[in-house]
């Protein structure tokens, strides 16, 4: 039985061997693309996954509230609250508490050679790190390393980058931070962390050095600089200890929460839902969105379906030319479920042979679409059961009921009808397939619509006015390793030998760089106003030259002087904290003094511009003249000279800063690598959303072919009596197009809904225009008339007296 079952299915892909490509090409392509978006969806859903402990790992989240508001929400707090919850809950096991540690790390090998790099994925924690964690130490032991306050921590790449195939067991470090720098031992070396974790690290110090800074000595609840991690004993309520910790705040700042007129509260974060659901200031690292995995998923289903749905119109539409097949086997003794059993058995081979196709498809275009998509997500999720069982899960419940509908409708045809070939038009469910046209138009044009207003979004923040110029700046990472005590002096140096250069424009120093989040912040007032709130600011530490270097314009006041000492107690503001402090007028600001203990006075007041990408709302920031405090060298290019004028910046760099590693980087390429994931997003919808449409073009061509087929003998009288090859097309391109009509209208109403709901995630938005909507609907429908047209010029022009004898 099978083998005739096999037999018959065969001969009838061979027979309509075009319209068989067009039904599996569009099938495979539907599910290759649900595969590669399900293993990007999975990928995502699997960050932090693989920690043994990871469902009893908790951050500590850093919630204040003014007059019962929340006002901010942060990732950093208090380094003694870990060791105070642990001491007063018993069910708390462990913490890890991070700081990070970012500087220029150094080696000097037996040779006397030094190698020296800046980095930025280091960090102090506690000795408690890899028992809380589950990260593999290649060498070292979990219950010994980073217990001495000279001990670090490696990865396996910093291991082969700084000691080659040295043993690092026992090597010295040197680094040089704005923290605790100075002279470390290493004791461990670490696998490399999996790409599906929400922070990676390279070099791991002992936070005891840390500690004994003088900052930290007396301000174990002051200084909010420390990621806190919690893990607790399993089966632990974390909402019940939650819901104690207000106590434990009131005892040691109680107090001081009230001078502030602020109340805080700690809030348990799972460690696994960090990456999806976490995205405040201060995070490690950028974290994905839950709403954009709810997106994606929608749109493999969408996908997948427009592809079974394609199969299920065309599948129907060839129907036709089986009805006298169908006829005869039941007047020769077949039964209904006979039939269906073949004619699921066909959509059976069609469903396998798509997947075959699909999976040469993933295949070939994984690769490519991981670096397509900057991510680096590997072959570890195929090791994983449940991708597969899922995977195996649609696709079955896929090839039921795409293959279930035909079979049902094919098997119905009555014998004697057949036979005598009255087969009226509403034999197959003609309203039925019209409404799964209507289905795969709705969803391609809502992924049409949804592209272009992701592409508008990202180029309306890509090119707007961002209050300052960032062309042409060359960043340089700031030396740390001094010749003499001043920095300043050096800087001076520095900047006199290089402003000698005629490819510079002017050099400058800062804390930070416009594209990056500025940690440095403080809770100010304005002097002397009891009844006034505390505002928290960011803090930019800058030279004098740092505001005409980014042309970010002076509303109020001045800039800061060359002389540092005209400067003290100086600060210069932004249009954001001018209406924080409640000030009318920048020209109002001049000589205000803000602050509690030490106030500074406001010698100026500067245009908003955006510090961070465009997503961000604007931020009060407060600029201090402390070029000591620099991270940034910012140097201005001008001319075509760049590549003998950064060998020279470079030369003279290491003459001012010997011992400093030399590293940069353009500042608007760096400014752009905040859009990412729109850009991701954008690539990710406008080739998903080509190919749903090309798929659903082939669904309506199947309901071209079936509609052609059916009024044959309707087009051959209307030939003979006069009609036109022209009246013929519009009369049978008329009813196709109505289908999609309403399927723009549809398409446009959930569109508007989901993408105004995106939008809404943006500080700076476009607006949602009309012509967007009515762009998508006059391609989808130009597309859709190219589709019809090309099959109904066909059956126009067929010789009448063929269709008549046909019928």
């Amino acid at each position: 039985m099978i083998h005739n079952y096999l037999k018959v299915a065969l001969r009838n892909l061979i027979k309509h061997r075009y319209i068989s490509l067009i039904m599996v090409g569009g099938l495979a392509a539907s599910m290759a693309a649900f595969l590669l978006i399900t293993r990007y969806v999975f990928y995502e859903l699997s960050y932090d996954a693989f920690h043994q402990n990871a469902d009893n790992i908790y951050r500590i989240r850093l919630d204040d509230y003014k007059n019962g508001v929340l006002t901010n929400s942060s990732a950093i707090s208090y380094y003694a609250e870990a060791p105070a919850i642990k001491e007063a809950f018993p069910e708390v096991q462990d913490f890890v508490r991070l700081h990070e540690a970012n500087g220029m790390i150094s080696y000097q090998s037996g040779a006397g050679e030094v190698v020296s790099y800046h980095e930025k994925r280091a960090f102090y924690t506690d000795s408690s790190f890899f028992n809380v964690f589950s990260f593999s130490l290649i060498k070292g032991s979990a219950d010994r390393v980073l217990r001495r306050p000279e001990s670090v921590v490696i990865s396996e790449s910093m291991a082969q980058k700084y000691f080659g195939r040295e043993d690092p067991i026992g090597k010295t470090l040197t680094l040089n931070s704005n923290w605790k720098g100075g002279t470390y031992v290493v004791e461990g070396v670490f696998t490399d962390f999996p790409p599906n974790s929400h922070f990676h690290f390279d070099f791991l110090f002992s936070i005891q050095n840390l500690l004994t800074n003088q900052q930290f000595a007396n301000g174990g609840w002051y200084w909010t600089n420390f990621y806190t991690y919690l893990l607790l004993t399993p089966g632990t309520s974390a909402e019940s200890l939650e819901n104690r910790l207000p106590g434990l705040i009131e005892k040691h700042i109680g107090n001081m929460l009230r001078k502030y007129k602020v109340e805080q509260r700690f809030i348990l974060q799972p460690l696994r839902d960090i990456h999806l659901y976490s995205r405040m200031p201060s995070e490690i690292e950028s974290n994905g969105k839950i709403e954009t995995v709810y997106i994606l998923v929608l749109v493999a289903l969408l996908i997948l379906s427009i592809g079974w749905l394609n199969y299920i119109n065309l599948t129907t539409a060839l129907g036709i030319e089986r009805t006298k097949e169908v006829g005869i086997r039941k007047a020769l003794g077949s039964g209904k479920q006979q039939l269906v059993r073949q004619f699921l058995f066909e959509s059976f081979v069609v469903n396998v042979s798509s997947l075959f196709f699909a999976a040469i498809l993933f295949v070939l275009i994984l690769a490519v679409f991981d670096g397509w998509i900057h991510t680096p997500i590997g072959y570890t999720l195929f090791q994983q059961p449940v991708f597969w069982v899922v995977a195996l899960v649609i696709f079955g419940l896929g090839f039921f009921l795409s293959g279930f509908y035909p079979a049902f409708i094919l098997s119905s045809y009555k014998p004697i009808v057949v036979l005598k070939g009255r087969i009226s038009r509403q034999v197959g469910g003609e309203l039925l397939r019209k409404g799964l046209v209507v289905f795969q138009f709705t969803a391609s044009v809502v992924l049409i619509i949804a592209t272009i207003v992701i592409n508008q979004q990202l180029n309306f923040m890509q090119n707007q006015d961002l209050g300052m110029n960032i062309e042409q700046k060359l960043v340089v990472k700031a030396p740390k390793v001094l010749r003499s005590e001043s920095f300043t002096n050096e800087l001076a140096l520095f900047k006199e030998r290089v402003g000698g250069n005629a490819g510079v424009r002017n050099i400058t120093a800062s804390s930070e760089i416009p594209g990056q989040e500025i940690f440095w912040t403080q809770e100010l007032k304005r002097f002397q106003d009891t009844g006034a709130d505390f505002k928290l600011c960011s803090v930019l530490a800058v030279d004098e030259d740092f505001i005409s270097a980014y042309e970010i314009k002076v509303l109020a006041g001045r800039n800061f002087h060359d002389n540092l000492l005209l400067d003290d107690g100086a600060v210069i503001i932004n249009q954001t904290a001018l209406r924080a402090f409640g000030f009318p007028t920048p020209e109002s600001a001049i000589n205000q003094k803000i602050g509690d203990i030490n106030p500074k006075r406001i010698v100026g007041v500067v245009q908003d511009f955006h510090q961070q990408s465009l997503k961000m709302v604007n931020s009060p920031i407060l600029f201090y003249h402390i070029p000591w405090n620099s991270e940034y060298l910012t140097i201005t290019l001008q001319g075509n000279t760049l590549r003998s004028t950064i060998p020279a910046i470079e030369a003279t760099f290491q003459e001012v800063y010997p011992g400093n590693a030399f590293e940069y980087f353009f500042l608007d390429d760096h400014f752009q690598q905040q859009y990412e994931s729109e850009e991701r997003l954008a690539k990710l919808f406008s080739w998903f959303s080509l190919l749903a449409v090309g798929i659903a073009c082939l669904g309506l061509l199947g309901l071209a072919m079936y509609t052609a087929k059916n009024r044959t003998k309707e087009i051959g009288v209307r030939k003979v009596l006069g009609a036109s090859i022209g009246s013929i097309v519009v009369l049978l391109s008329k009813d196709f197009l109505r289908p999609v009509g309403l399927a723009v209208v549809l398409a446009s109403c959930l569109a508007w809904y989901a993408m105004d709901r995106w939008l809404q995630d943006f500080a700076n938005r476009i607006e949602l225009a009309w012509w967007v909507f009515a762009l998508a609907g006059a391609l989808a429908v130009g597309i859709a008339l190219i589709t019809v047209s090309f099959h109904s010029i066909r059956a126009a022009m067929m010789n009448p007296v063929k269709n008549l004898r046909s019928e």
